[in-house]
């Protein structure tokens, strides 16, 4: 028997073994992985996903020197860095899942919701990515006192007409609720938009809504 029908014959006994052991049960000290770069199928890579991926991992290495020698990073700090990097992390999901990877994807937008959103932007990348779904924009806050606390300085005549906007629309959403009688009703938000945080804020307190971060969706 030459060298290599020796390798093949000792590599079909190590299989054997292993699979006999661990049809016992025995511990083989193997340490096992869920997911492993083994199950890769052929596919194509995706250039757009992956450069994305590159992209915010270089945003996020800012870090390394601002934060150099020691990285330490405060409370902020952290959730920002951390922010990046999962953001990272589901754009190499996404290329992953070319190759016949699955992963928990990012948070499903429902057709028995309905979605609060505070501009149209945002409600027409919604509306692209799932035409049916239930959303209305505000435009803005949903009641003029919430404006003040983003302009303080904001005059009388401006908030009346502010004041009439957000009545429409409020209106509107209640409109909606009756006639979509929805599971729940859902405000995404930006956490870096504290006009976001404010339309929450009321509308929880207005029609009990929850709310969904716009990272979730990865718009």
């Amino acid at each position: 028997m030459d060298r290599m029908e020796d390798s093949k014959a000792l590599i079909k006994k190590a299989i054997s073994t292993i699979h006999n052991l661990s049809s016992r049960g025995i511990d083989t000290g193997e340490v096992k992985s869920s997911v492993s770069y083994r199950d890769a199928k052929g596919g194509r890579i995706d250039v757009g996903e992956f450069k994305s991926a590159i992209y915010t991992l270089i945003e996020a290495d800012d870090y390394l020197y601002r934060k150099a020698p020691h990285h330490k990073l405060d409370e902020e700090e952290a959730k920002e860095f951390c922010r990046l990097i999962f953001k990272c992390k589901r754009h190499l999901d996404k290329v992953l899942e070319g190759f016949g990877f699955k992963f928990q994807g990012e948070a499903k937008l429902r057709k028995d919701v309905l979605y609060i959103v505070s501009s149209k932007r945002l409600l027409r990348s919604l509306k692209s990515r799932m035409p049916e779904i239930n959303v209305i924009s505000t435009d803005g806050v949903l009641h003029p006192e919430d404006m003040k606390l983003i302009r303080p300085d904001i005059n009388e005549k401006a908030l009346k007409g502010i004041s009439k906007k957000c009545e429409i629309v409020r209106r509107e959403i209640r409109r909606l609720i009756e006639k979509l009688k929805p599971s729940e009703v859902v405000v995404i938000v930006d956490g870096k938009n504290r006009g976001d945080q404010l339309v929450y804020l009321r509308a929880r307190e207005l029609y009990g809504a929850k709310k969904m971060d716009i990272e979730d969706l990865d718009l």
